[in-house]
């Protein structure tokens, strides 16, 4: 009997240690990349973050350079991987045998009674309903851990994409600034020019009032461009985990045109369902609960098992040693709350998840609808408003160099022009961060991605001047300094002694300065 007691506690122990689980290496993190890598957003794998982001932020800063300073810098994606090792931690603790109960009682004899030698008892007692459900947590607490993988992976996803789409709102504000000083610059060689009239006394007091207003206005819209174009550097540089001091990087600022094909919403759906992380995750931790749920029906009875072994010293000196079983009796507790709460949690995921669905299907449909929208404003502010109001500046030029209108009108023209240009910007701009929202919710890049861009856009090709219209070559297309000094007899110029700029009368020469 003494040999089967002793023999009792070494096959727990064993097997204890077949069932033990380690702390899962690197909590995960590599498999994280590796699911973000498989969708397009791969993880830089550097050896020092700090060297890497130095030497990234000395070039033009791109949307993809972006994207990989964010998933290595942002602390927010790092406060969530760190959640990776509460999960490892579930799986160590799930794998492992809880640590045996050790007792010890001493009790004094009657020393009146003879009795001298005290009464020692020692116990050592093992968790068996802990062993006979070890396989079946380790199994509940790994599913667990690949559901918190995938979540991880879903929120360096989601950080990727709102990365990109912080990109092209601030190439798309730097570009709207430059179009919109370009405006003030030329709204305010305009009032220059009207208020040199006035002092001509060929304009009334009113339209000198009307060109200083425009030019307040125009001014107050740079500011405000400028001033966009700041914050939304802000926004980029707190995604990639940047601080203030680091914010002097350059943009790669030049959007891309449309792309000559988009993909069809029936395949992005079909795409989103296989690809979304979330969904993923939320399917691991739906089977989880339900095999938990299974589990709790099945041992609803089964609360507290100890298994262990006991060795007394009686009062005069004899040993007894055998085995222990404490065993809690469901004679009150039937387990029925246990196993209600695990079916309610499993309810709860499965809902989550159904709902999950839902809202992947209309997120791809509405998203691919926006990215047609913008696609649409983008071609016809391209193919029609901008070669018109190109075309009535043009125009406006050949009469008025033949004095057939006045030059304010070519200015108010130009002007129309330029805001042509500027909402092209930002029609392009709400292009490329549509598309980028409909990656997101599709899960993954597009596979349109792979078709190549057309060349990009740049506020200096569109500010050159056009074949046949007007040469602002002298003003970059933005002041008027060309205009300055001309005699506008033609028009009901004061004569040339009442003009205090007549030294620079250009007679009727074409203004080669528009």
């Amino acid at each position: 009997m003494v040999s089967r007691f002793k023999l009792l506690p070494a096959s727990l122990l064993a097997a204890g240690l077949v069932g033990c689980a380690s702390v899962p290496a690197d909590w995960g993190r590599a498999d994280v990349g590796k699911m973000t890598a498989e969708r397009g957003r791969a993880v830089p794998q550097v050896a020092d973050a700090k060297s890497f982001t130095t030497q990234a932020l000395s070039t033009p800063l791109t949307a993809d350079t972006a994207v990989q300073l964010a998933l290595i810098n942002n602390p927010d994606l790092r406060r969530e991987t760190a959640r990776l090792g509460f999960a490892a931690a579930e799986v160590y603790n799930a794998g492992r045998l809880a640590n045996p109960v050790f007792s010890l009682t001493r009790m004094s004899g009657d020393s009146s009674a003879g009795a001298n030698v005290p009464q020692l008892t020692l116990g050592l007692a093992f968790n068996f309903a802990n062993l006979l459900f070890l396989p079946a947590n380790s199994r509940i607490a790994g599913a667990q851990f690949e559901a918190a993988k995938l979540e991880v992976a879903s929120v360096a996803m989601d950080l990727a994409a709102e990365v990109e789409s912080a990109w092209y709102a601030a190439v798309g504000a730097d570009q709207l600034a430059q179009m919109r000083d370009a405006a003030a610059r030329a709204q305010r060689a305009s009032a220059d020019l009207a208020q040199r009239f006035f002092d001509a006394g060929n304009i009334s007091a009113r339209e000198l009032a009307m060109e200083k207003a425009a030019a307040s206005q125009a001014v107050l819209a740079a500011i405000s461009a400028r001033a966009q174009a700041v914050e939304s550097r802000a926004a980029l540089n707190r995604l990639m985990g940047l601080s203030a001091a680091q914010s002097q990087w350059a943009l790669d600022a030049r959007l891309a045109e449309p792309l000559p094909q988009e993909d069809e919403v029936a395949v992005l759906q079909k795409l989103a369902l296989e690809s979304r992380l979330d969904l993923a995750s939320l399917h691991r931790r739906a089977e989880a609960i339900a095999d938990r749920y299974g589990f709790a029906r099945r041992t609803r009875l089964i609360d507290g098992i100890e298994i262990g072994a006991k060795r007394e010293r009686d009062f005069d000196g004899a040993l007894d040693a055998g085995p222990t079983v404490a065993l809690k009796l469901p004679l009150f507790n039937w387990g029925g709350g246990r196993v209600a709460a695990a079916q309610a949690a499993l309810d709860q995921a499965e809902t989550e998840l159904d709902g999950r669905v839902l809202d992947v299907s209309n997120q791809v449909q509405l998203a691919a609808a926006k990215v047609q929208a913008n696609r649409a404003l983008a071609r016809e502010f391209k193919g029609a408003l901008i070669p018109q109001r190109e075309a009535v500046v043009a125009q406006m030029q050949l009469e008025q160099n033949y004095m057939l209108i006045g030059l304010f009108e070519v200015i108010l023209a130009k002007q129309q022009e330029y805001e042509a240009y500027a909402g092209y910007i930002d029609a392009v701009r709400d292009y490329w961060t549509a598309r980028t929202e409909l990656a997101r919710a599709v899960g993954r890049n597009l596979p349109s991605a792979q078709q190549p861009a057309d060349p990009t856009l740049d506020p200096a090709e569109l500010l050159k001047p056009k074949g046949g219209g007007m040469d602002h070559s002298q003003h970059s297309m933005g002041g008027m300094e060309g205009m300055k000094g001309m005699n506008h007899s033609g028009h009901g110029a004061a004569p040339a002694a009442a003009d205090p700029h007549a030294g620079h009368d250009m007679g009727d020469k074409p203004m080669e300065g528009m």
